[in-house]
């Protein structure tokens, strides 16, 4: 808890420095999930969780710094990171872009150690379908994979919003598939944009969980659900 909230402090100083052309935005995520997934593998088993990020887009770079707690008795875990990030091309009708980052997993889950992940992701920003492909190595456990996956932003009467997506990686010790389907419902309120989310992903992957030590489960065709409620100001 105590790294969590030394994390929250970090995001609530970012967001309140602004420079004259600088923009900001700091956003709170609670909810449930029936797993927390990591790189299509599961690091928990079902947890509430409460999450915390700040963005901040300056004229050379937009820096992000995000925290995330699971504070479930069995799995207690957290992890935070750092992004950085820049549009390589853009236009009126897309953009190029380019992030990459780090990530600290602190893991509360017997057999399976805290890591440090580094990152990369590039994505084709559009307003059609959105195609990216990323790079992750953990250094810790020995793990580094390539994603790609495609999703799309689809407006939907009474200004709900649905997200379909898919992906696919190939790490060392497995290969990993995930589709899923998010549905939100933006509000506007006093305190900031208030937006209620379910998400249902198919989830399936390829190891021995007794094998390796990254993972809770091993998902076999699973379907997993998460609804949260998230917080934009």
């Amino acid at each position: 808890m105590k790294r969590f909230l030394g994390i929250t402090s970090i995001l609530l100083a970012l967001s309140i420095y602004n420079g004259s052309a600088d923009e900001s935005t700091i956003s709170i995520n609670t909810g449930y999930t029936s797993e927390y997934i990591v790189n299509g593998v599961a690091r928990s088993e079902g947890s509430a969780f409460i999450g915390v990020n700040a963005q901040k887009s300056t004229k050379y770079v937009d820096v992000g710094v995000n925290g995330l707690l699971l504070p479930d008795s069995d799995y207690d875990q957290s992890h935070w990171g750092l992004t950085l990030g820049k549009d390589l091309i853009k236009d009126e009708k897309a953009s190029l872009n380019l992030t990459a980052g780090a990530t600290r997993h602190q893991s509360g889950v017997a057999g399976i150690p805290n890591s440090t992940e580094f990152g990369v992701k590039l994505t084709l920003e559009n307003e059609y379908i959105v195609p990216y492909v990323r790079g992750s190595h953990d250094i810790d456990l020995d793990q580094t994979g390539v994603y790609g996956g495609l999703y799309r932003v689809q407006s939907l009467p009474l200004d709900a919003v649905i997200v379909p997506a898919i992906e696919y990686g190939q790490v060392d010790d497995y290969n990993t598939f995930t589709a899923k389907v998010t549905l939100s419902r933006p509000f506007q309120s006093v305190f900031g944009q208030v937006i209620p989310y379910a998400e249902v992903a198919y989830v399936d992957n390829d190891f021995d969980v007794a094998s390796y030590n990254f993972a809770v489960k091993e998902f076999e065709s699973d379907v997993n659900v998460t609804v949260g409620l998230n917080l934009s100001f």
